[in-house]
C-alpha cells in the first residue's frame, strides 16, 4: 500500500516511481537497480524492504508484481569490469539511469533509496533515507533488484562453482573469503574492491591501479609500485606494462618520476602523441626527451 507521503505525491503528479539498488557491497557480481512506475494506486500484500523478507516471500511477491498490469517495472545490471573502471557510486548512479531509460514512459516524480538523487535529471526527485522501509515503491523495486540479481548469482555458481556464490551471492563471507584467498579472484569479483585487490597476483594489481588512470593524468611507476604495496619493485612495473594484452589498461599513463616519458611497447612517440590527444599538461618539457 502507498505510504501516506506517495499518496500526497500521487495527488499531484500522474505516474509515480521508485527505484532501489542492491549489490551495493557486494565483492562480486553486478550492482542491480530495479525501477517500478505507476499510473493508479495498486496494493500488494507483504510487501517490505527485500532485506526483511525471506527468499520465499520475495519471490511470491516479484510474481505479483511482474504481471500486474497497473506496474511498469525495468532492471539494469551493472558488470563488475564497469564497477571497477568508474567505482560502486557512479556505477549505481548509472544502473538508476539505464533503468529509468529503459521505461515506455517517465514520471513525474521519483523516489530513490538512500542520500544521493540522479544527477542533471529534469524529473522531481526525492532521496529518502531508509526508503526501502518507508516508501511502497522503493520496496517493490528493491525486492525486483534482490530476486533477479540472485537468480543471476545462482547462474554464476554454476559457471565458478569454487566460490559458493549460491550461498552468499557475492557478499563477503567468511566461507567466500576463505575461497577468494584459496583460488584467486574469479571473472566476476570486483578487483578494486579491497578484499579482492589483495588476493591478485602483482601484475594483475598493476593491471588494476593503472586501469583507473583517469584520462589526462599520469601516474609515475613509484606511484604504482606504492599503491600495489610493492614500493621497491617500481622497475618491475614497465615490464609488467610493456606485456600488457589488454586494450582497457592504458599503460602510456605511466611516466618516469622526473617527468620522463619511459618506456611503452609501442614506442615513446607513440607515448607522447597519446598524452598530446588526452590534453596531458606536461610540466617538465625535458619529459619529450
Amino acid at each position: 500500500m502507498l505510504s501516506n507521503q506517495e499518496k500526497q505525491i500521487f495527488n499531484k503528479y500522474f505516474s509515480l516511481a521508485g527505484i532501489d539498488e542492491v549489490g551495493r557491497g557486494s565483492l562480486a557480481g553486478p550492482v542491480t537497480s530495479a525501477i517500478v512506475l505507476i499510473k493508479k494506486k495498486i496494493y500488494i500484500k507483504g510487501v517490505k524492504d527485500s532485506k526483511m523478507l525471506s527468499q520465499k516471500q520475495r519471490e511470491e511477491v516479484f510474481e505479483e508484481i511482474k504481471d500486474n498490469p497497473n506496474i511498469e517495472w525495468r532492471v539494469s545490471h551493472i558488470s563488475p569490469k564497469v564497477i571497477d573502471q568508474v567505482n560502486i557510486l557512479n556505477a549505481t548512479i548509472l544502473s538508476w539511469k539505464n533503468s529509468l531509460k529503459q521505461l515506455n514512459s517517465q514520471p513525474d516524480f521519483l523516489f530513490l533509496d538512500g542520500n544521493q538523487i540522479i544527477p542533471n535529471l529534469k524529473i522531481k526527485q526525492k532521496a529518502i533515507i531508509k526508503g526501502d522501509q518507508k516508501i511502497f515503491l522503493v520496496s517493490l523495486a528493491s525486492i525486483i533488484a534482490k530476486v533477479l540479481r540472485d537468480r543471476l548469482m545462482e547462474k554464476m555458481d554454476k559457471k565458478y562453482p569454487l566460490y559458493g556464490f549460491n550461498q552468499h551471492k557475492g557478499y563477503g563471507t567468511k566461507y567466500h573469503m576463505e575461497m577468494i584467498k584459496k583460488h584467486g579472484p574469479s571473472e566476476i569479483h570486483r578487483r578494486s574492491f579491497s578484499p579482492v585487490f589483495e588476493n591478485l597476483s602483482f601484475r594483475d594489481k598493476v593491471y588494476q591501479v593503472v586501469s583507473r588512470i583517469p584520462k589526462g593524468s599520469v601516474l609515475s611507476y613509484k606511484e604504482v609500485a606504492e599503491k600495489i604495496n610493492h614500493p621497491k619493485s617500481y622497475r618491475a612495473i614497465g615490464n609488467v606494462l610493456n606485456k600488457n594484452p589488454y586494450r582497457w589498461v592504458p599503460c602510456h599513463r605511466v611516466i618516469k618520476s622526473n617527468g620522463k616519458i619511459g618506456g611503452f611497447a609501442r614506442g615513446s612517440e607513440a607515448k607522447k602523441e597519446l598524452l598530446k590527444k588526452e590534453k596531458f599538461a606536461f610540466i617538465n618539457p625535458k619529459c619529450y626527451n
